[in-house]
């Protein structure tokens, strides 16, 4: 979703947006029920209950400049400049997901193996993945 389209709530909070954004939400999710229906006949008897977010709910929860999906931006000529490891200073706090290692669905995904391995040992979790 292109950040213009919540603009006019770019100045509120989580809960506080008023009829018209819960308006406009509600809209775009019946549009994409309606084109999952197309494929998949009946699902909407079969939804109880959606919750639906905007970019600016990943701001509000995660901080992201304009909600950004995937995080922080990476620079590719400079990687280290948004590089965060998974172990902390911290004794037992790790982190994980899109702000470490590399964005997207990959990069979670490498990113949770490489916390899993500052935790139990890197050799560890590879044999456990390659033996699965």
């Amino acid at each position: 979703m292109n950040w213009n389209e919540v603009s006019p709530w770019e100045n509120t909070w989580i809960e506080q947006r008023g009829d018209d954004y819960i308006d406009f939400k509600t809209g775009r999710a019946e549009k994409l029920l309606e084109v999952v229906a197309n494929d998949f006949p009946g699902i909407r008897g079969k939804i109880k209950s959606y919750y639906t977010s905007t970019p600016l709910t990943y701001r509000d929860y995660t901080g992201t400049f304009r909600g950004s999906v995937y995080g922080l931006q990476k620079d590719f000529n400079s990687p280290l400049k948004t590089l965060i490891i998974p172990r902390t200073k911290v004794p037992n706090l790790f982190l994980t997901g899109q702000n470490t290692n590399v964005h997207g669905v990959v990069g979670v995904t490498i990113g949770s193996v490489l916390t899993c391995g500052e935790m139990l040992g890197t050799q560890y979790v590879l044999d456990k993945i390659r033996n699965a």
